[in-house]
């Protein structure tokens, strides 16, 4: 038989294990257990320029080693390749996106020449969610322009996705101050040739 102090202490460790429980949910929820990558990438393309604060100044903490068999006049170089900006989401920290690392220092396509005669390079942006990277997609930077690499139609036509348009925006508009209403992002596309397709971006390959 249990008395009036016993029935108290099972009260009070239930009351405790349900404290315990709320907290451990609340940790998952912080930590984002339950954030799928889908999710995650439609946030930061559906946020704004005044969503992000940006750390342009390196060291950033965030890097990966690349092997080059000629770097800088020296064969066989293991060099540490950094992103020069970062940026962080305000409304959840987990999530940041990072852009710089090269990979082609000279891009040449001819699509280049009709937003500036000035040399072309390629790079990286990626996501990283609780600092570990979850996507990366590639991008071109012409005059400081950052575009998402157009496709070859069989037609001839060079397409880009919508989706991967309004990240591409999203970047350019973090890494520069605002640009005028009569310069708008979409007039940079219609001068490089660029026919927008609503497509879906990024497709994950299962």
């Amino acid at each position: 038989m249990i008395g009036f102090r016993g029935e108290a202490a099972r009260a009070k460790c239930g009351l405790i294990l349900e404290t315990k429980q709320d907290v451990q949910k609340s940790r998952k929820e912080r930590k984002g257990e339950n954030m799928n990558l889908r999710e995650l990438v439609a946030k930061v393309v559906g946020s704004s320029r005044e969503d992000w604060h940006l750390i342009a100044d390196p060291p950033s903490g965030l890097n990966r080693l690349q092997f080059h068999g000629m770097y800088e006049s020296q064969q066989n170089v293991l060099h540490a390749a950094e992103h020069p900006r970062v940026a962080v989401y305000i409304p959840d920290v987990s999530i940041t996106v990072a852009w710089g690392p090269k990979w082609l220092e000279d891009f040449t396509d001819d699509w280049c020449k009709k937003i500036s005669a000035q040399k072309a390079n390629a790079g990286f942006v990626d996501m990283f969610f609780n600092n570990s990277l979850v996507y990366r997609t590639p991008y071109v930077q012409v005059d400081g322009i950052y575009f998402p690499p157009p496709r070859l139609t069989g037609g001839g036509a060079l397409e880009v996705d919508k989706d991967a348009c309004v990240f591409m925006r999203l970047v350019d508009s973090i890494g520069h101050s605002g640009r005028t209403s009569d310069d708008p992002y979409e007039s940079d596309l219609r001068r490089a040739g660029f026919a927008v397709v609503d497509k879906e971006w990024p497709k994950f390959v299962h």
